[in-house]
This record gives C-alpha cells, structure tokens and sequence, in this order.
C-alpha cells in the first residue's frame, strides 16, 4: 500500500484505533477515521449511548493463552505499551493522570481436582509470569511479584471450605476500556494532524459501499463509501474493523465470523469498605470455571467508578435476521432495542454471586455485549478476496479477546496489508485459511442460542435472593 493512498478506516474501536495509529506512525499520509458513534463527545461511554465492545467500563488484560505462545507475544507487546502510556498520561496529567492499565493479576479459578491443560500449558510457557495458586508459597510469590494477597484467592473460597485450584498471571489485570481508547484517539489526533480526518455520528455513518464493476472479471472494486450526511468519500483502500457488526457491511464476511452476544451485569457499588475490598487499585481481574460450558464461563472485575461488572460466555447468543448470520441488538440500536440479558446467563451470575460475594443484594442494569466470534477464536484479519483490487481489507473475529491488543494488533494490521510480518500470523489470521470448528456458526434459525427463542431476564429478576413476599 503506497504512503500516499487514500485509506479509510471504518469502526473506531480497539482494532480501528490500534491499526490508525499504526498507520500514522508509519508515516502513511491520507488517512480517514469514521465511525457511527460521536466519540469525541460522547467519550466510550456506554453510558452515554456507545454501544460497540470496546465502549465499556473495564476489559481483561492477560498474557495466558495456554499453548498458543503468539498470542502471548502479542500480548506482552500490548503490555510495553500500555506500561508506556500509563506513564506519559502521569506526565501529562491527562485526565487526572490515572493509569488505563492496573497491574492486579488476572486469576483463572476452577473447582477441578486437577489443573486444567490451558493451566498447565500457560504455566508451561510463561514461568516467570505465573502462579499455579494451589502451591503453598503462592501467596508470598504473588506479594512478591506486587500483587495483593487476594489476587490468589479473592472470594476467599478456601477460607469457606470450597477446592480451589487455578492460575494466576501476574502480567494481567485490567485496563480502563473507554478511557484507553480516548487516549489512543488523541494519539492518533496528535500524530495526525496534516495526515489524519475523522468522521464521528452522522457524518461517520455508513449507509453504503461504493462500488465499481469490472465487465471483463465479472468481479467488483470498493472505491469508497457514502455517509448518511449524503456525502462520498472515495478511496483506494477500505480497511472495515466494525466488530459484531462486519457481516451487516460486508456480507461475505458471514462466512467466516458471526455476532455474539455475552452476558454482562452491572452492580452499583455504594457501600465504602466494599468499594475498598474491591478496589480496581489492588483486586484482580477473575474468571471462574471459564472452559466448563454453559454452567461455567464466568468473569469479572473489581470494582470501577462504583460498578463491579461480572459476565458470563458459557453460552454466546445469536440474532439471524434476514441475510444477517446475527444481527447486533443493544440498548441503543436504532431500530430494536434490548437492555435485558438471557434469563439463564443472569441465573448464573447470580448463583456465583450469592455464594461468593455477599455483599451484593441486587444487580444494577444489563448488557448484551456483542463480540465478532470466529470458528476457531482466532482473528481474521485479511484482504476481503470477493473485492477485487485488494480494496477491502477486514479485521474482526476477536473472540472476546482483542482489546488486550490495542497496543499491538494495529502494527500486526499494518504488516498484513503489506504483506510484512510473521508469515505465521499471516496465514493465521487469512480469510482462505481453513479453520477449525471450536464454535458453530452459521446455524441460522435452528440454532437453540437464537434470541428470538430465549427466555429474557427482566429487572424483576436482578434480586440475588428472591424478595419476600407479604
């Protein structure tokens, strides 16, 4: 891709930001930024009306990826980074100068006699950044490591009489979602100021592809998009990072990765100790029976501006809508909304709720988060082959594991489009690449996680313990 071609970039999200700023550090000169949502008032925030992945509160970061030690490279690269940023933004006082990456651990927990092989595998490949918990000097190696205490057992199972066994990775924790992407926004802003245009609400939304037709190949060129202000913006290259919603712009894509859903609950922490014993300062990121099913697959996190969030991917629902594999749902979809999440995910995170954290009595709100799940987890991060001229280039796929990679999955972008780089994450990520089937996608109607067939929570439900009745 020449220095001077005009590229834009669609979604400004951890894949968008990550690859512009690539873009912009390597001296490419005509780079446009659009996005559906106005960020740069708006600022991530969920709560105000952002609802893509990266628009949250708090995301995990680990280094553990049991065997697949690229994935672990790429994380350690996003780490320097990160560490990089938490310091010039205390240079800089930016926003009151307080990291976007905690350093508190992040401690993988199982109820399993024997450690699981993700566990073992991780222990493996990074034995100076991991702690199997149940050995005896665990703690002092975590304290030792400047971690608290409780990042080895912080629902204090073992104290209540429950087995406990698991990981922690002392490189995890947890980094402040909207906050780091606003940081790498302003990067880019910075970076960019003759080289970079950004497009944010009305004027970055996407109403459709501009396309030419070749007579002689029968095939078809993106030249560009049009936006719902009525204006064209022509290119030479479109690189689409739009997540859960990609297959909703690029039809093929269904073929290769499908919008999920996970389960999120928020619960607004009032209470002062509690916020204390919780802190996002010492308490690590969690999860609990992650690999275990529908009856496992739970997160979460310590407690950020008042909330604690815990989620649940045992099971991932599905939205099949048309020609759409899935499509995405939220709380600020513009034309059908959804705040509730499946009443069998709500029951689980209430389960581990009542036996692990008593302090908590009722769940706060709700959130379907969509993801981008690939059929075997892994990116896909690839020229679009039904778009001749490599005109369309895409990244998606994150399997709810990206974010951690805003430090470095833009760089791994970058290369790709330029045929540079690890030829083994090239091929990786490609779209002809035949993959594996770790999640069934693509099943349409007949597949038992479609929403349209799932019995909902409601707010009626977010009591722990059933109120009682009079």
């Amino acid at each position: 891709m020449k220095q001077d071609s005009k590229i834009i970039v669609l979604g400004a999200g951890v894949m968008g930001l990550s690859t512009t700023l690539s873009l912009l550090e390597r001296d490419y000169t005509n780079v446009h930024l659009f996005d559906k949502r106005d960020y740069l008032s708006k600022k991530y925030s969920y709560f105000e009306g952002c609802d893509s992945p990266s628009s949250d509160l708090n995301k995990v970061f680990r280094s553990s990826y049991g065997s697949e030690v690229h994935y672990q490279k790429m994380s350690n690269a996003s780490r320097e980074k990160f560490i990089e940023w938490n310091k010039e933004i205390a240079k800089e006082n930016w926003e009151g100068g307080e990291p976007i990456y905690y350093n508190t651990g992040n401690v993988h927990l199982t109820d399993k006699k024997v450690l699981p092989e993700f566990e073992r595998l991780s222990l493996k490949n990074m034995p100076e950044d991991s702690i199997c918990i149940s050995d005896r000097d665990a703690e002092e190696r975590a304290v030792n490591s400047g971690l608290y205490p409780c990042a080895i057992d912080p629902f204090d199972m073992r104290k209540r009489g429950k087995h406990l066994q698991g990981l922690l990775d002392t490189t995890g924790g947890m980094t402040l979602a909207d906050k780091s992407c606003r940081w790498v926004l302003k990067k880019c802003m910075l970076k960019g100021k003759d080289k970079l245009s950004t497009y944010f609400g009305d004027p970055g939304t996407l109403t459709e592809l501009l396309l030419e037709y070749n007579e002689l190949t029968g095939g078809k060129k993106c030249v560009g998009i049009k936006t719902k202000d009525g204006t064209r913006h022509f290119c030479d290259h479109l690189i689409v990072c739009a997540g859960p919603w990609l297959s909703e712009i690029i039809s093929e894509a269904g073929e290769k990765v499908e919008a999920t859903g996970g389960s999120v609950c928020m619960i607004k922490i009032k209470d002062k100790a509690t916020q204390r014993k919780y802190a996002q300062t010492k308490f690590p990121t969690w999860t609990y029976k992650v690999r275990d099913g529908a009856l496992g697959g739970l997160y979460g996190f310590p407690c950020t501006e008042g909330y604690m969030k815990i989620g649940y991917r045992g099971l991932k629902w599905i939205n099949p809508v048309g020609d759409i594999n899935s499509k995405v749902k939220t709380k600020w979809s513009p034309e059908e909304q959804e705040t509730n999440i499946p009443l069998f995910a709500l029951k689980q995170i209430k389960n581990f709720i009542r036996e692990n954290i008593p302090e908590v009595k009722k769940i706060s709100m709700t959130r379907l988060c969509w993801y981008s799940d690939s059929s075997d987890n892994d990116y896909l991060i690839s020229y679009c082959p039904y778009y001749e001229d490599r005109s369309v280039f895409v990244m998606a796929g994150d399997s709810g594991h990206a974010f951690m990679m805003l430090g470095s999955i833009g760089d791994v972008a970058t290369d790709i489009i330029n045929d540079e780089g690890d030829p083994f994450l090239r091929n990786l990520f490609s779209w002809e690449r035949e993959r594996e089937t770790l999640n069934i996608i693509n099943s349409g109607a007949e597949d038992p996680r479609c929403l349209t067939e799932t019995v909902m929570a409601s707010p009626k439900d977010w009591w722990i313990d059933e109120p009682s009745k009079l």
